[in-house]
């Protein structure tokens, strides 16, 4: 089956043919902007006017035309708008000339399975970073599951607005990457890691208070790729052990970055995982990833009449079915994780761990020391506050801060994803409850645990929770930091749960009887998700 892709969602206009053996052509067309980012009219006037000979250019350099094709297929969004339309359009006017069928495609899906098939890769967690994007993906019960994102805005949107206040062209990537190799000196930047999420927003500020100080270009460009990339590589590596892929897929316009792969490499050379990075010229938004997630979609039984391609500018790749790729059990790793080593030892007769905060040497040195050694203090603050809230912890023995080092009395029992994954319908509603009027009692007493999810909480004799690895926490937490702590554990729920509706509705029910301030928080929450961009 021969599929003519159409790409156009920002500022990329492009058309690729392939087939299940080769690509054909994959032709494109950027929008040439010296400064100040897209406009999405000038980018949707910019495709009306390059989309038919880049269309034709496609089929020249394949040798055939539109009657040698089967299917065409089209990026229906997230995306600009007024680009989408464009596209959308031109697709329609295609399909129906030459009464073919026609697909619409979730552009992020492009990038994945782009990526697979060019790299052969067959169930990855996905590092998809973009100008719009910024995603951790993982193949999970029969859909791609968004298991970590930006909560504000995507790292290649970070970039280009720190290039346009440093006067460079757009995109401002490829000039900031150039800085940045030139750069020495580390500055101090937010690292904003919420549990699986990441925020870039107050790390642009920073910068751009740098920018007005006078400071080194080349060491702002350099300290804002630090930051950011270690943030990305830190969730990635906490999603991998969560689910225990063993393969690391990246892709997206972001994905061409020299530093970003290197980090990445060296990551999995130390964890035994396989790196496998999209080739650079598919990095960028392209015809080709677009038809090779129609020819999927289409050969796994996927159809479309013309009325229901209508283009969705907030289309999320967990709302899709994919079905060509065999499911697996989730297998979180036991006894180590994105931030320790866990060691079973004795404390004088006592059953304990240690907690070593290993050294991350794909991070800068001084940023991994400095985070090792504030998050393992704040992990037995906020602990503390939790255990005085009337909710169990494991005890504290002793702190080595030359490791640094925590000794821990040992849980007997297992994670509560493994415990939900294992018991009844029953069991685990009731736990759920049991859960919500704890983190209700923390909550109150202005406590958040900065990490909840299905891996930070154990569950102990007679379905006892206990909650673990707190280090992102505080113990002065404002309405929103709570707020974050419910998001983060619903969005827990929903990447690796079925029944993740239900769960959820029983620990929140919990939660706002113990809870006075529940509708407040919960407004929060929904701030929170609106605040999550995803184009």
């Amino acid at each position: 089956m021969i599929v003519l892709g159409i790409e156009g969602t920002a500022h990329t206009v492009s058309c690729g043919i392939i087939d299940g053996e080769r690509i054909y052509s994959n032709c494109s067309h950027t929008i040439d902007v010296e400064s100040g980012g897209i406009h999405p009219r000038d980018a949707a006037l910019h495709h009306s006017e390059h989309i038919i000979p880049v269309i034709r250019e496609a089929l020249a350099k394949a040798s055939l035309t539109m009657k040698d094709v089967d299917l065409v297929a089209f990026s229906m969004g997230p995306g600009l708008g007024p680009c989408l339309r464009v596209t959308a359009t031109a697709a329609r006017t295609l399909a129906l000339r030459s009464d073919i069928p026609i697909i619409g495609v979730n552009h992020p899906l492009g990038h994945v399975e782009i990526g697979r098939r060019l790299t052969g890769s067959r169930n990855p967690i996905m590092l998809y970073v973009s100008g719009g994007n910024t995603q951790v993906i993982a193949h999970i019960a029969g859909r791609y599951r968004v298991l970590g994102e930006t909560m504000d805005i995507g790292l290649g949107n970070l970039l280009d607005k720190l290039g346009r206040d440093m006067g460079l062209p757009f995109p401002g990537g490829p000039k900031i990457e150039q800085y940045a190799n030139l750069g020495t000196t580390l500055l101090d930047l937010p690292y904003s890691v919420k549990g699986m999420d990441v925020s870039f927003s107050g790390m642009l500020t920073a910068a751009k208070k740098y920018i007005s100080e006078g400071k080194q270009l080349e060491d702002i460009c350099y300290s804002v790729q630090e930051y950011s990339f270690s943030m990305l590589v830190e969730v990635l590596e906490r999603a991998m052990y969560q689910t225990g892929k063993k393969e690391i897929l990246l892709a997206g316009g972001v994905a061409r970055n020299q530093r970003l792969r290197k980090m990445l490499n060296r990551f999995a050379e130390e964890t035994g995982a396989k790196f496998l990075p999209t080739d650079i010229e598919y990095c960028m938004d392209n015809g080709a990833m677009i038809a090779q997630a129609g020819l999927l979609m289409y050969e796994s039984g996927a159809r479309q009449t013309i009325s229901e391609t209508t283009v969705n500018q907030r289309f999320r790749i967990d709302e899709i079915d994919i079905p060509w790729i065999e499911d697996e059990p989730v297998k979180p790793e036991q006894l180590k994780g994105a931030e320790s080593r866990i060691i079973r030892s004795d404390f004088h007769g006592r059953s304990v761990v240690l907690k070593e905060r290993i050294r991350k040497h794909y991070r800068n040195r001084d940023l991994d020391l400095a985070l090792r050694n504030s998050r393992a203090r704040n992990e037995i603050i906020v602990m503390a506050g939790i255990a005085e809230s009337g909710c169990s912890v494991p005890i504290i023995y002793d702190f080595n801060p030359h490791g640094p080092v925590t000794t821990l009395g040992m849980i007997p029992g297992i994670t509560l994803a493994e415990f939900l994954r294992n018991n009844s319908r029953e069991l685990n509603i009731s736990l759920m409850r049991d859960l919500g009027k704890y983190v209700a009692l923390f909550h109150l007493k202005g406590v958040s645990h900065g990490d909840l999810t299905t891996s930070n909480v154990m569950v102990g004799v007679k379905n006892m929770p206990y909650f673990i690895d707190c280090s992102f926490g505080k113990s002065d937490s404002t309405l929103n930091d709570m707020a974050a702590d419910l998001f983060l554990f619903r969005e827990s729920l929903k990447s690796l749960h079925s029944d993740a509706g239900e769960l959820f509705s029983a620990f929140y029910l919990s939660y706002s009887n113990n809870n006075v301030n529940h509708v407040k928080i919960l407004e929060e929450v929904e701030k929170i998700e609106s605040r999550r961009r995803y184009v």
